[in-house]
């Protein structure tokens, strides 16, 4: 049971490692191909895992050397990935080649220096009680370092989309955090089977890495465009969310006083005339297109005007449209589902969320106080 779980775990590896390459919607290409990366050398891992357990190492020892030698780009693929989703505008530079470098020295060690003795992945670093650790045990604790960092990168890029979108449940990246809390558990298995031996966990690794695998899958192809937009929007749009969050909008010097107090007049009148944030796709681009500004000074007229974001600025006119709805005959006749709808939300989970931020009650317990005041 033992192998056919590891094999079921490489083969898995393998073929979302094709999906993600060759993704059939074509969604976040260059950040899919960094994460198609990640998955083969998770492949490649659960091979040399394959090789040790069936006794196959010692008739290819070469093979198993070269497979520990990816096994240092677990880490730095998955975070590099994680970058591709986050920045639109992402390109590969020194920076990331940097987080590569542990592999090739200790490639260039095992497969060139070393090639004729035995592994060196084996090689004993220090003792910690009854604990030796060797060189391969700092691996697990390499890749759950750069899981956090994915993390921490992944938080930020939640705030940062909240700039240019008015519903984020399908570009927040919510199936990424997954995908690395996942990663996170595989992490703990590994320490364990690296440092701390418990037998009760280790008898369950196979069934955990498995299981573990098959729920990555899922929430990687479940993918959605992050940034979908034209490559001109692009770069504005990569200016404002790469910018530091705690940094103050700079304001452009052609902005002037006057400019904005007519901008801020047409915004309103677009919001509250036009009603244009009753368009369930609405974004910070298409509201700059129609004041005839550009996105970076549209972002900074809504923060000057309601000291918001644009996430906050739009929802704020649809909260308010749904308690209007909430209130009026239609209510009979719809469920909160098509209120949310005609109210401009893109989702139930946004609709409750923005919902309970302004009013302070759910939909249901708002239209149950409504009502209950009319009594």
């Amino acid at each position: 049971m033992k192998i056919f779980l590891l094999s079921f775990s490489e083969g898995a590896c393998c073929l979302l490692a094709l999906l993600l390459c060759f993704h059939p919607l074509r969604q976040n290409p260059a950040a899919n191909r960094w994460l198609a990366l990640f998955m083969l050398a998770m492949n490649l891992a659960f091979t040399g895992v394959y090789l040790e357990v069936t006794g196959l190492a010692a008739t290819y020892p070469y093979v198993l050397k070269w497979i520990y030698s990816t096994e240092f780009l677990l880490g730095p693929l998955l975070y590099i990935s994680t970058l591709f989703f986050v920045h639109p505008a992402k390109t590969f530079g020194r920076r990331d080649a940097l987080h590569c470098l542990p592999f090739v020295v200790y490639a260039v060690a095992e497969l060139l220096i070393f090639h004729r003795s035995s592994t060196i992945i084996l090689h004993q670093l220090f003792e910690v009680g009854d604990t030796v650790v060797i060189l391969r045990d700092l691996l697990p604790l390499l890749l759950l370092g750069y899981i956090i960092a994915s993390g921490r990168a992944l938080i930020k890029h939640q705030q940062q989309v909240q700039l240019i979108a008015a519903d984020t449940e399908k570009i927040d990246l919510r199936w990424l955090q997954h995908f690395l809390l996942i990663l996170a558990v595989i992490c703990f298995f590994w320490i364990n089977d690296a440092l701390f031996g418990w037998p009760v966990v280790l008898a369950v690794i196979p069934f955990v890495y498995a299981v573990a695998v098959f729920f990555l899958a899922y929430f990687a192809v479940r993918q959605g465009a992050v940034f979908a937009f034209q490559p001109a929007v692009m770069e504005e749009i990569a200016v404002m969310v790469e910018a530091p969050a705690d940094a103050a909008p700079v304001r452009p010097p052609r902005l002037s006083d006057d400019a904005l107090a007519e901008l801020s007049r047409r915004l309103t009148q677009l919001m509250e005339t036009d009603k244009i944030f009753l368009d369930n796709e609405l974004t910070l681009p298409v509201v700059a297109e129609k004041l005839g500004v550009t996105i970076h000074d549209t972002s900074y007229l809504i923060n000057q005007a309601t000291g918001s974001n644009f996430y906050h600025f739009v929802n704020r006119y649809r909260v308010e449209e749904a308690q209007r709805l909430l209130l009026s005959a239609q209510a009979e006749t719809w469920n909160m589902l098509g209120i949310a709808f005609a109210a401009g939300f893109n989702s139930k989970t946004t609709f409750n969320t923005a919902f309970k931020k302004w009013t302070g009650l759910s939909p249901t317990d708002y239209l149950k106080q409504q009502q209950k005041g009319k009594v």
